[in-house]
């Protein structure tokens, strides 16, 4: 019975497809008159002739202005902002700009901790010299007893009770918070992901700040409390002494609080101006003159720029260029450092010393200096060394001398093995000082008088210099110098008694000897480290002093294309 059923379903089913196929043969004489026959050798349209698709943008919004799309590349995608600077996260490098944006742990907009340390520990170099220098106090203490047990207790005796510390009111409210913004624009210059972030209220701009704030009240406790610090070097808080009728150690909580919460307050004011007035007053000139003033409206991120060795103009964010020997170098020199380049530019960087050309390559022709070999340093250089004498020797007793000079050197002769400089010298600043006789105050504890200061100002236009070594990264030199130096008062009194009843001298006569070293960064641009064995003495009714000076200074060295800039070559 099964059977018989599915055999009766299979002759329905093949009845209805013989009824599809005498359908299909009634049609077939149709539907070739309305469709053409096909013909092999017609042309087919080519893929290339159907229109193209729409590039795809993806536009990174801003809050200030609509996006407005630029030409697109040949690259896939397109990133176009106004405002906010793009970032491809195919790339393979990311340029600085885009650092605040980046989400990923690309290593180039990582923390320059080297760097960093380099500044800071130049900050503090500079911070505990001037104490140092300026009190005699901070020398006796920290000269005298046992070290480290003086510094424990200087810890352990902080007043943590205590708001004030009976400092003077500019110290709490004025220098500290100076202080905490330098430090600040210190961490700023190293930190990748805020050194390029102009002044917003977004989350680049506050992230970057606020790191920079817990950097800024790490250096004030380490400033007050740590071991290259105020506890260390003069250990305050390790004994109470009266000031002004006051006994005090001078500890508290105010410079702790007030230096890395005012510099946030004056950073956040140093980039509200750069951000409105300073861009528009140096578009304006490029004058070296002009643009130091300029950068003496930001006086916290000028002094950072000075200690990793920039112009005090110099900004991450944007160029400014200066008709100076102190040019920012131009940007395709600052973003290949390991380039080798042969030209006239200030900021050229350092080919490895495998590849130096010799000095006896370069000839003695018409064409320009720059074009006959990538040697290092440069015809003219223009720089400036700080140094200190803390031990002297002579008639005037124990004498400290910080001079700040001013130096310009001409290249005179270039060799294989040496170079010969003629470097005359400008003393912008010479503080001395000597000691007085001890007369003691109304209560018979402290002395009233150390120690006396004079300031002044000279030149030394006989000096010069031999550099060893002049193709190499590393030039140690010799060198000499004389001049006089002019004071404001009548310096270095005989048998130490006062100057205003024993005379002394305005006018020293001033010469020196001594050697160093040329470390060379870039191959315009160099590091010195030095030391002078200085004789300064007076008239005949004056006494004289020799002192042992340790300096650093920066340089920067030009040559100007043509052959009178050319030096002579043996």
């Amino acid at each position: 019975m099964i059977l018989g059923f599915a055999k009766s379903m299979l002759h329905s089913h093949l009845r209805r497809f013989r009824t599809l196929g005498l359908l299909a043969c009634c049609l077939a004489p149709v539907l070739r008159a309305q469709v053409p026959a096909f013909q092999p050798d017609s042309e087919v349209a080519a893929p290339t002739d159907l229109p193209d698709a729409p590039q795809p943008t993806i536009a990174v919004a801003s809050l200030e202005a609509p996006v407005t799309p630029e030409a697109a590349p040949s690259t896939s995608f397109q990133f176009n902002a106004v405002h906010v600077p793009a970032f491809d996260p195919f790339a393979k490098a990311v340029d600085p700009e885009n650092c605040p944006y980046e989400k990923g742990h690309d290593p180039r907009c990582h923390v320059h901790w080297g760097q960093l340390a380099i500044s800071t520990s130049f900050y503090l170099a500079f911070q505990n010299t001037g104490n140092l220098y300026t009190g005699y106090f901070y020398r006796e203490e920290t000269l005298t007893g046992k070290w480290w047990d003086r510094y424990v207790n200087s810890v352990e005796g902080w007043r943590w009770t205590r708001w004030t510390d009976q400092n003077p009111f500019l110290d709490d409210y004025i220098g500290h918070p100076m202080q905490g913004a330098i430090t600040n624009a210190i961490w700023i210059q190293n930190d990748p992901k805020g050194m390029t972030v102009v002044q917003g209220n977004n989350r680049e701009y506050w992230d970057s700040r606020l790191r920079a704030f817990a950097f800024s009240t790490f250096f004030s406790f380490e400033w007050k409390l740590g071991p290259i610090g105020e506890a260390s070097l003069g250990h305050n808080g390790d004994h109470y002494f009266y000031e002004k009728g006051e006994l005090t150690n001078e500890t508290g909580w105010v410079e702790l609080v007030t230096t890395p919460v005012g510099g946030l307050i004056w950073t956040i004011g140093e980039d509200y101006l750069d951000r409105t007035l300073i861009p528009r007053l140096q578009h304006r000139t490029h004058n070296a003159l002009a643009l130091m003033g300029i950068a003496l409206l930001t006086p916290t991120k000028t002094t950072a720029n000075i200690f990793r060795f920039r112009a005090p103009w110099y900004r991450d964010g944007r160029v400014v260029k200066a008709n100076s020997f102190f040019s920012d170098p131009p940007d395709d020199l600052e973003s290949s450092p390991d380039a080798i380049l042969v030209g006239n530019h200030e900021g050229d960087s350092i080919p490895p010393p495998t590849e130096l050309a010799p000095v006896a390559s370069v000839a003695v022709a018409h064409p320009p200096l720059a074009q006959n070999g990538p040697y290092i340093g440069g015809v003219h250089e223009f720089g400036v060394i700080w140094g200190l004498s803390l031990f002297s020797s002579g008639p005037a007793g124990e004498v400290k001398y910080m001079p700040i000079v001013v130096r310009y050197s001409y290249l005179m002769h270039l060799g294989q093995s040496f170079a010969l400089r003629y470097s005359p010298e400008m003393t912008a600043l010479s503080m001395i000082s000597w000691p007085t006789p001890t007369t003691y105050s109304s209560d018979n504890q402290l002395p009233a008088e150390q120690r006396n200061r004079g300031y002044g100002a000279g030149l030394s236009p006989f000096g010069f210099q031999l550099d060893l070594l002049p193709s190499h990264r590393v030039q140690p030199f010799f060198s000499t110098n004389a001049g006089a130096i002019y004071y404001d008062q009548p310096v270095l009194g005989p048998d130490l008694e006062p100057v205003s009843t024993n005379g002394g001298s305005r006018l020293l006569a001033t010469g020196d000897f001594g050697a160093g070293v040329n470390i060379f960064r870039k191959r315009r641009q160099a590091l010195t480290l030095g030391y002078r064995h200085q004789y300064l003495a007076g008239s005949y009714h004056g006494a004289s002093t020799q002192a042992n000076t340790f300096y650093v200074g920066v340089s920067r060295f030009r040559t100007r294309e043509g052959p009178d800039d050319r030096p002579p070559v043996f």
